[in-house]
C-alpha cells in the first residue's frame, strides 16, 4: 500500500521540482533570428525608388506669330500668313512633358508641342500653290498645323545640388499639314507630313539662396536634311530653335511654379523628289513665334522618397 501510495506521489514531487529550479537554469531562446520579410535588407544591385525622381512639367499662355511665310511649288506664291493670312492674333499656348532623372545627373524628356494656327480670309492676291491658283477675292480656310514631338536626354555637369548645367541630344518628329481649302468646295490644296529632325540640347538652372530660381532651356539644329537623316534623294536644308528663360519658385514639397518667355523658330527650304504630282516637292517655309506662358513642375512623392 505504501509503495502505491509513492507511486502517486512522485508526479507531485516532479511539478514542485521543476517550479524551484533557478532561473539560470532554464533553457535560453534560441540565438538565431532572422528578420520578418517585410524587415529584411535590399538586394544588392537593385535599383531602389530614391535612385530615380519623375517630372511632370506644363504650360499655358499666349502665343504669337511673330512671322510665317510659306512657297509650295518652284512656281509658287510665297505666302505670308501674318499679312494675308490672317495669323496676326494671339492665339492660346500649351505644351506638356515627362521628365525622368536617375542617379542625380542623367534625365530623358519627353514632350509635346501643339502648334495648330487656322484662319479664315478673302485673298487680296491671287495665291498659287502647288501648280493650282486661287483668284483675288476667293474665300479661303487656311490652316498651318506644326505638332511635333521631342525625346532628349542630356547630363549634369555640376555636381552642385543648387546648380545645373545639362547638356545631350535628341530628336524631333513633326506632324505637318499645310491647308488651302475654298469654303466653296472647289479643288484646294492640303500637304501633310511627318519628319524627323536632330537636335543639341543645353539646359541650366541656379537656385537662389532663397525658395526662388532662374533658369534656361535651349533646343535647336541646323542641317542639311539628307545628311542628317540619311536621305541621299532630297536636297533639303532644315533649321530649328527653341529657347526659354525662366524664374520661378518652390511652392511647396516636390512643386515648382514658373513664369517663362520662348522663342520658337525654324523651317526649311529645297526639293524632295519623291513627292507626289500635282506638286513638284520644292518648298520654302520659315516661321517664328513667340509665347508668354505659366507653368508648373510637379513630382509624384511615390518617386522622390
Amino acid at each position: 500500500m505504501k509503495m502505491l501510495d509513492t507511486v502517486r506521489a512522485l508526479p507531485l514531487c516532479l511539478l514542485v521540482m521543476a517550479s524551484a529550479a533557478p532561473l539560470s537554469a532554464q533553457t535560453p531562446p534560441s540565438a538565431s533570428w532572422s528578420p520578418e520579410p517585410d524587415m529584411a535588407m535590399p538586394q544588392q544591385g537593385v535599383a531602389t525608388p530614391k535612385n530615380f525622381k519623375l517630372t511632370m512639367a506644363g504650360e499655358f499662355g499666349l502665343f504669337s506669330v511673330v512671322s510665317n511665310k510659306i512657297q509650295q511649288g518652284r512656281d509658287g506664291t510665297y505666302f505670308d500668313y501674318v499679312e494675308d493670312g490672317g495669323f496676326e492674333l494671339f492665339l492660346p499656348f500649351l505644351r506638356a512633358s515627362g521628365e525622368l532623372q536617375w542617379r542625380g545627373r542623367h534625365n530623358a524628356i519627353l514632350l509635346y508641342q501643339p502648334i495648330d494656327l487656322r484662319s479664315r480670309v478673302r485673298l487680296d492676291d491671287a495665291l498659287t500653290v502647288d501648280g493650282l491658283t486661287f483668284p483675288e477675292g476667293k474665300m479661303m480656310d487656311l490652316r498651318y498645323g506644326f505638332d511635333f514631338f521631342r525625346a532628349t536626354y542630356h547630363y549634369d555637369l555640376s555636381p552642385r545640388d543648387d546648380l545645373e548645367i545639362g547638356v545631350g541630344g535628341g530628336f524631333q518628329m513633326r506632324i505637318a499639314s499645310i491647308e488651302y481649302v475654298p469654303i466653296d468646295g472647289s479643288e484646294g490644296r492640303i500637304n501633310r507630313n511627318l519628319g524627323p529632325v536632330p537636335l543639341l540640347k543645353f539646359r541650366a538652372r541656379y537656385d537662389l539662396p532663397s525658395r526662388y530660381w532662374i533658369g534656361t532651356e535651349i533646343d535647336g539644329f541646323y542641317a542639311n536634311v539628307k545628311i542628317a537623316n540619311g536621305d541621299t534623294n532630297s536636297d533639303v536644308t532644315g533649321a530649328i530653335l527653341d529657347a526659354s528663360v525662366r524664374a520661378g519658385a518652390q511652392l511647396g514639397e516636390g512643386l515648382d511654379g514658373f513664369v517663362n518667355v520662348r522663342y520658337v523658330a525654324g523651317g526649311s527650304e529645297g526639293t524632295n523628289p519623291d513627292a507626289t504630282p500635282p506638286g513638284d516637292g520644292y518648298s520654302k517655309n520659315w516661321a517664328q513665334f513667340m509665347a508668354i506662358s505659366l507653368g508648373f513642375y510637379f513630382e509624384p512623392l511615390l518617386l522622390t522618397q
